[in-house]
């Protein structure tokens, strides 16, 4: 019976590290530390997998003991239950282990931290993120190619759009409480802190669209503070920026300048997102290209989609389409044909 549990006990350890590589290849179906898209994913992942690695073994070893002693030592019929006090080596050995290990992992995180950190050598580009709940505003540089007619210069909100492999630094800030921005296959992971600036860089290797998501709770909505990164090759990034600038010039407009300032100032910028704005809400449908829409909220009467029509639906939406989430926003007339002269630009 003895060499039995003393057979099971030394096999246990044993079983747990024949599931490591089966462990292995399911977490690579996680896509960061399998398919990394940028230099500082590519730096993180071997210390990942490092750490991991020695994880797995401390816990078989940890819970092979665990299992052994109960079984070993377990109370029994003509077993007399005794008390043990210290045990040198042991003892020696799980401190000077575990520390051996903590300063190994010490330095290779620390190799890592330069080139982790240094978010300005080699920067092409520098995009201001500033979170709030529960949305990013991102705003490019303040060069020509991003100037508005307006003077001003191209902010989005909700996607991030960068050239592919080129290192962008990311000046972080944040309006309310601490955000988080973390796209994981692409590396970096910063906190957004109210009355301050910090920042990171990133890149991406090819071009795609890389997601991530706020890493730090921040309310109710913390969930739906989403990160979705477009990376451009060369003709891309220009066909984007494009249509980009054509959208928030439409926006920006001086005919249509005070229907997005009643929009921004009502209810309606927390239930819809429209690209170039501060309006990032995802209870109702986006309304970046409204007008392009055959009809509204899906009602036929209400089409094409223009002023008139757009004022029907806004003054009185349970009229048009009974049962319909979309509440009364009370408006005065005069802001009421602002907004929808505004949304009757955005194709």
């Amino acid at each position: 019976m003895t060499s039995l549990v003393r057979r099971l006990g030394l096999s246990l350890p044993l079983a747990a590290l024949s599931l490591l590589p089966a462990a292995l290849v399911a977490h690579a179906e996680e896509p960061w530390v399998s398919a990394p898209a940028g230099p500082l994913a590519r730096e993180i992942a071997p210390v990942y997998w490092i750490l991991f690695f020695f994880a797995v073994i401390v816990l078989a070893i940890i819970d092979g003991g665990l299992i052994f002693a109960a079984i070993r030592f377990r109370e029994r019929p003509g077993h007399v239950a005794k008390q043990f006090h210290g045990h040198n080596m042991l003892e020696l050995t799980w401190t000077v282990i575990p520390t051996a290990m903590v300063i190994f992992f010490s330095v290779i995180s620390f190799q890592r931290l330069q080139f982790i950190n240094d978010t300005r050598t080699g920067a092409q580009m520098t995009i201001q993120a500033e979170g709030r709940q529960w949305s990013w505003i991102y705003s490019y540089p303040q060069e020509e190619r991003f100037k508005l007619k307006d003077g001003k210069y191209l902010q989005g909100a909700e996607e991030i759009h960068v050239p592919a492999g080129t290192k962008v630094r990311i000046e972080l800030s944040a309006t309310d409480v601490i955000h988080d921005f973390f796209v994981p296959q692409i590396g970096g992971k910063k906190d957004a802190v109210p009355g301050r600036k910090t920042e990171l860089w990133i890149q991406a290797d090819k071009p795609g669209v890389y997601k991530g998501q706020c890493a730090e709770f921040c309310g109710d909505g913390h969930a739906d503070m989403l990160i979705v990164l477009y990376a451009h090759d060369e003709a891309g990034y220009s066909e984007w920026l494009r249509q980009a600038l054509e959208v928030a010039n439409l926006i920006n407009d001086p005919a249509t300048i005070r229907g997005k300032e009643v929009f921004e100032a009502n209810a309606c910028v927390g239930c819809h997102t429209i690209r170039g704005t501060k309006a990032a809400g995802r209870v109702g449908p986006e309304l970046t290209k409204v007008a392009s829409q055959p009809n509204i909220a899906g009602v036929s009467s209400l089409s094409p989609v223009n002023v008139e029509n757009l004022k029907k639906w806004i003054a009185n939406p349970q009229a048009h389409k009974p049962g319909t989430a979309m509440p009364l926003v009370p408006l005065s007339e005069a802001d009421l044909d602002a907004v929808a002269k505004f949304l009757a630009v955005l194709k």
